[in-house]
């Protein structure tokens, strides 16, 4: 039981600092895409989705520099 609560423990931390480093900018393009996706308007939720996408590029770009 005290693995599965610290899995549980670690995989939020993890969540909860990819929200802080994705910011508003990369939460509500994912979001908005969903939506707008979800009601049919596909051509707007690409671009949503673009700006989602270009957030986590920005993110794993830093990652790479770091190392």
């Amino acid at each position: 039981m005290k693995k599965l609560l610290d899995f549980i423990k670690k995989i939020i931390a993890i969540v909860k600092d990819w929200v802080l480093a994705n910011g508003v900018e990369g939460i509500l393009g994912l979001l908005v895409g969903l939506g707008l996706w979800a009601f049919g308007y596909k051509i707007y939720a690409g671009f949503a989705f673009g700006v989602f996408a270009t957030r986590n590029w920005d993110l794993l770009k830093k990652l790479i520099k770091k190392a």
